[in-house]
């Protein structure tokens, strides 16, 4: 019985999450993220305020929210399970295939983020601090695999190539240039990584 209480009060915590994150990522679009309060988002969301800044901290974190986070926990766990005689650049090469964002409803609200993201620069700092935790964890991950040092040049080249790929596709999908995210990553992965040999 426990166990059930724990489990349907995570799920309200993530239908309470995606509703904010809906009713922000609305709002934005339809009246400016300049121009929406946190107010505006938890009358959207049907919440009250104090449940807003129970989720977050602000209406710049609601941008991104625990969508990307969520992404960086599913790969932390995902790059651990790999075997460990598995090479590093390929248990990352797998796991950022297998973590590729293909749902039609993510893919949308990924969209949108973007352009919030280009009509509102001072939000990039948002997204960089997220890009940055996508290549720390790479790099660690990497640097453990191979007993070296967090920086010694092959992490971090494996961790800047899984970042690059990331964002190269992003902004050419993102700009109508290829209907194919996952593609368009994997593709560039495959490209940044064919001349990087692990030391020794």
């Amino acid at each position: 019985m426990t166990g059930r209480v724990i489990n349907r009060r995570e799920q309200h915590k993530r239908h309470t999450r995606v509703a904010l994150e809906d009713a922000a990522l609305a709002l934005f679009v339809r009246q400016g993220y300049e121009q929406t309060t946190a107010e505006d988002i938890a009358a959207e969301a049907g919440v009250s305020v104090r449940t807003f800044f129970r989720y977050y901290s602000s209406k710049q974190h609601v941008l991104f929210g625990d969508v990307a986070h969520e992404r960086v926990d599913r790969l932390r766990s995902a790059l651990a399970a790999r075997p460990a005689e598995e090479p590093p650049l390929e248990s990352v090469r797998v796991v950022l295939d297998e973590t590729d964002v293909t749902d039609e409803g993510e893919l949308a609200q990924i969209r949108s983020r973007l352009s919030l993201l280009s009509a509102q620069p001072s939000l990039l700092s948002t997204y960089l601090v997220i890009s940055e935790e996508l290549h720390t964890l790479v790099s660690g991950f990497v640097a453990a695999r191979c007993g070296l040092p967090a920086a010694h040049p092959y992490p971090l080249l494996v961790a800047g190539a899984a970042r690059a790929a990331w964002d190269s596709a992003l902004w050419s999908w993102a700009a109508g240039h290829s209907p194919d995210l996952a593609g368009v990553r994997r593709s560039a992965f495959a490209q940044l990584t064919v001349g990087i040999r692990p030391p020794g």
